[in-house]
């Protein structure tokens, strides 16, 4: 019998021709059974040798187990080859074996299942180890990180619990291909192989965005003609029609807004078309304004809005306060609007701001809710548009509500020279106020457009840029400053020089400061000495004064004349560099007629000849102004006139001019108002009083406001308070 199973193990195939031969049937079976028991040994011997680390052992028991026990071997060969402490460690051999594993694990008879358990090998087993292979190859696809290798996992992984995260790093490296190219095909191409990636929408958005760049980046109007009708289902139809709208009426002329409404009638902007035409044609907003305006455009279709607004424009009206609420009144103080809000702004293009329970919005004059109160923050309209914050960002609104500029920005600026600046992910760039990116985000500091240009700074130098984002003058320096039309003061290592906006410089970095350029002179200083250079950074005053406080304010050139300081002492200094009035005293005002100078003993004033007008009196003294000078005595203020007469009286805690012919005066902590003549228009019994326009004052206290109505010199306070 043993010489029968020595055969049989050596070769089944002879055995069973021996044993045919032998016709002895009972005993294949019994030698059936001893080599199942033999080789299942071997697994069980292998998994023995696995626990205690010993993976030559293991790993012979397992390949000689590999042709009856297919998937306990597999597995046990797949833990070996997954495993680093040992000579054998494969990744893909481990992947190979554990597939084959999980494969033929179906074969497996119920009776060995159960046995196989006490070694920790079962399906689960098998599936947790698969999902560490997988963990394993994910992380070699991460390394390579290609949209290849993470399509190769994905083929070959799609067990693995981090297929959702490599679909996420395909698309990412796909999309981000495509923003690279940044072209209406590369995001086309994208969205149709990959449309339900979770990247689709937003290349969707894009591939719309360059289309309808990429068809009117001509920006001619009928470029943007053409994009209507060859692209009628692109979003971005909207920005189309506006910017139709923009171009065609961009004369802001009655006729170019008509034209506008008769070629274009199918276009949304033309009831707002309507609206600009009547608020160009309406340049007073009288009643006969409006009738003339119904008679001359029949077709204005907003018959009941011109009706309105005749009503409306006899109407002036103010915000007025009434138990810690916010109404308007009209200039006779009756209650128009009933107060109800906690902020009301004055009307401006036909909204007033307002906040009612915390939320900005606006209203018209109607009291109607034009915009809703839903805003953290808002500005006043600023050509039909205004700047509001939601949920901490900002955006932009135009007078219907609608949001121009979503709310994306830390930081908006305001629309100049048809540009605004924006601030996100700590970068500003520029928009175009059609929500259009003009010039792109790459700046760490960015400022509004003033006299065609906009100054910027890139990598901590400051640089200048015209409206198609070039630079006027490139960022070579760390700050720069306009001296003339064509120069700027730059600084270089915490020194000032001067270059002319092509770069050629006139005056190297040399100075510790450089002022701006008066009547051809520009102070500059020089370890604390001060002199004045001309347009062409020529030094043409010595430096031979002192440096003061504000001596950039103070010693700027007025009337060719300029204050300056030597020895310690004041003087007046003409364009030439001659003293036309000695450095004698402890301190000057500012250059004028009548100057307020000091010897050391109180204040006077003098002429510019240095001739002494009013002899020193005072403690304190600022040089006359439209005919009057404020002056302090005992530490009180008051104003007088050039014959030192007292025109306020000096008893003020404190004076200062709101304009060249009124004067805010201080008592007690309350304010009141002087006119120049010394008449007081307003009692002192106000907590603040300021400018609303050239014609009106705004008086206020804790509980009341009311305003000076300066052509007729009357206080308007709500009726009520009268009552």
């Amino acid at each position: 019998m043993i010489r029968l199973f020595q055969l049989f193990h050596r070769n089944p195939l002879i055995f069973v021709i021996t044993l045919k031969n032998r016709n002895n049937i009972l005993v294949l079976v019994l030698l059936l059974f001893m080599y199942n028991a033999a080789t299942a040994g071997k697994v069980e011997k292998g998994f023995v040798a696995l626990q205690k680390h010993d993976y030559f052992k293991a790993r012979k028991y397992f390949y000689k187990s590999l042709s009856k026990h297919s998937s306990a071997a597999s597995y046990g060969l797949a833990v070996i080859y997954f495993r680093t402490n040992n000579p054998f460690h494969s990744l893909d051999s481990a992947f190979r074996y554990v597939k084959i594993a999980e494969k033929n694990y179906v074969l497996i008879r119920e009776k060995s299942k159960l046995k196989y358990k006490k070694f920790g090998f079962d399906y689960a087993a098998i599936d947790s180890l698969r999902a560490s292979i997988s963990t394993s190859f994910y992380n070699r696809t991460v390394a390579k990180n290609t949209s290849e290798a993470y399509d190769d996992f994905m083929v070959n992984h799609p067990w693995s619990a981090e297929i959702p995260t490599a679909i996420f790093k395909r698309d990412s490296l796909l999309f981000f291909a495509a923003y690279q190219s940044n072209d209406s095909e590369s995001y086309r191409l994208f969205k149709e192989k990959y449309p339900f990636s979770s990247f689709a929408a937003t290349a969707e958005n894009l591939f719309f965005r360059t289309q309808y760049e990429e068809q009117t980046k001509e920006n001619t109007l009928n470029k943007y003609l053409a994009f209507l009708q060859d692209f009628p289902n692109n979003p971005f139809v909207k920005q189309a029609e506006d910017r139709i709208f923009e171009l065609a009426t961009e004369e802001n002329t009655v006729n170019a807004y008509f034209q506008f409404i008769t070629s274009f009638p199918s276009n949304k902007n033309v009831h707002l078309a309507w609206k600009k035409l009547y608020e160009v044609y309406m340049l007073d907003f009288s009643e006969s304004s409006i009738d003339n305006f119904a008679k001359d455009y029949r077709d204005y279709p907003d018959k009941d809005h011109l009706e309105a607004e005749r009503l409306y424009s006899l109407r002036q009206l103010l915000p007025f306060k009434k138990n810690e609420l916010y109404g308007f009144m009209d200039y006779s103080g009756v209650e128009i609007i009933t107060p109800a809000y906690e902020q009301l702004g004055f009307f401006k293009e036909g909204l007033a701001l307002a906040v009612h329970q915390g939320k900005y919005g606006f209203i018209d004059k109607a009291n109607r809710i034009v915009v809703p109160f839903e805003y953290e923050d808002a500005s006043e309209f600023e050509q039909g548009r205004s700047v509001v914050t939601k949920n901490g960002k900002e955006g932009i609104i135009d007078r219907s509500g609608n949001v121009i500029f979503p709310f994306h920005f830390d930081e908006l600026g305001v629309i100049a020279h048809g540009l605004i600046y924006a601030k996100k992910d700590s970068l500003f760039g520029y928009f175009d106020k059609n929500f259009h990116v003009k010039i792109p985000f790459q700046f760490q500091e960015a400022e509004a457009f003033s006299d065609n240009y906009a100054k910027v700074q890139l990598q901590n130098k400051e640089a200048f840029i015209d409206q198609n984002g070039e630079f006027i003058f490139s960022p070579n320096y760390e700050s720069i400053e306009y001296y003339s039309d064509t120069t700027l003061i730059f600084k270089q290592n915490n020194l000032f020089g001067i270059t002319h906006v092509n770069g050629r410089i006139l005056l190297n970095e040399a100075y510790d400061d450089i002022g701006k350029l008066s009547l051809n002179r520009a102070i500059v200083v020089k370890n604390e000495s001060v002199g004045y250079l001309d347009e062409s950074g020529a030094l043409v005053i010595d430096l031979q004064f002192e440096s003061f406080p504000n001596y950039k304010k103070r010693g700027q050139f007025y009337s060719n004349l300029a204050l300056v300081k030597q020895k310690g002492k004041f003087g007046v200094l003409d364009r030439m560099g001659k003293l036309v009035i000695p450095c004698t005293f402890t301190d000057l005002g500012e250059i004028s007629t009548l100057m307020a100078f000091s010897k050391g003993k109180g204040w006077g004033f003098m002429d510019l000849s240095g001739k002494v007008v009013i002899t020193p009196q005072f403690d304190f003294a600022e040089s006359f102004k439209n005919g009057l000078a404020l002056v302090e005595k005992n530490q009180k203020f008051g104003v007088i006139d050039a014959k030192g007469t007292e025109v306020i009286p000096i008893r003020f805690e404190s004076i200062y001019p709101l304009n060249k012919n009124l004067y805010v005066c201080t008592e007690a902590d309350l304010k009141g108002v002087y006119a120049s003549n010394g008449t007081q228009i307003v009692p002192v019994k106000y907590e603040q009083i300021r400018l609303v326009d050239s014609n009106m004052l705004l008086l206020m206290n804790a509980n009341e406001v009311h305003y000076l109505y300066l052509s007729e010199n009357r206080i308007i306070a709500p009726v009520s308070v009268h009552e």
